[in-house]
C-alpha cells in the first residue's frame, strides 16, 4: 500500500511540475537517493526524488479506532517522504525553484482522495491528508549524514493516518513512476 500512495501522490506532483513549467519529461522519480554502496542513483540528474524517511505510528487516531475487538488491531501510521531536488551545482538556483513549486503544490492540494489521484488503494479512508513535516536543523544534517549524501534543496512531508487493516481487502496497483530498469 505504501508503494501505491507514495508513486500517487508523487504522480500529482510530477503533472502539475510539468504543467506549471511546460515540461514534456517527468521531473518526479520515486526513487533512493543513493544505492547501498553509497553511489547517487542513475537517472536523478536534474529531478526531485521522492523517497520514504520514516514511519511513525499515530498513537493518538489508535486509541480513537479501537472500538472493534480483534486479535489484529488497526495500525495507523504516519508516512514521512522527502522531495530532494538533485540538480548540478550550476542548476543550484532551479533546485529552490523546483523546491517552491512542491511546496506551493501540496499548499494547494493538502487533501488527496481515490478519486482526484489516481493510482490510490482505494482502501484509504476516503482521503489522505499532506502536511509539511518540520525538521530542526541537527536532525537535518543527521538525517543527510545518514542518507549518504551532502544535503539538497529539499523538503519533507508527512502523510498522515495510513490504516493497515487486515480485515479490509486490497488490491495490489502497481507503482507508476521509479519502476526498474
Amino acid at each position: 500500500m505504501l508503494h501505491n500512495i507514495i508513486t500517487a501522490i508523487a504522480s500529482r506532483l510530477n503533472t502539475y511540475l510539468k504543467n506549471r513549467l511546460l515540461l514534456q519529461e517527468d521531473v518526479v522519480v520515486v526513487r533512493n537517493l543513493v544505492d547501498l554502496k553509497g553511489n547517487v542513483s542513475e537517472g536523478i540528474d536534474n529531478k526531485i526524488v521522492c523517497f520514504l524517511l520514516s514511519l511513525d505510528e499515530e498513537k493518538t487516531a489508535k486509541t480513537k479506532s479501537a472500538t472493534r475487538v480483534i486479535n489484529n488491531p488497526v495500525v495507523i501510521l504516519n508516512v514521512n517522504v522527502m522531495f530532494a531536488a538533485y540538480f548540478s551545482s550550476n542548476n543550484y538556483v532551479e533546485s529552490l525553484r523546483y523546491v517552491s513549486l512542491i511546496i506551493e503544490f501540496f499548499q494547494e492540494n493538502p487533501m488527496f482522495t481515490f478519486s482526484n489521484t489516481p493510482g490510490l488503494p482505494p482502501n484509504t479512508n476516503n482521503r489522505i491528508h499532506v502536511e509539511i513535516y518540520n525538521l530542526n536543523m541537527p536532525d537535518t544534517m543527521r538525517l543527510w549524514g545518514a542518507i549518504g549524501t551532502k544535503y539538497l534543496p529539499s523538503c519533507a512531508y508527512k502523510i498522515k493516518q495510513i490504516m493497515f487493516d487486515s480485515e479490509n481487502v486490497t488490491v495490489d496497483i502497481p507503482p507508476v513512476l521509479g519502476g526498474n530498469k
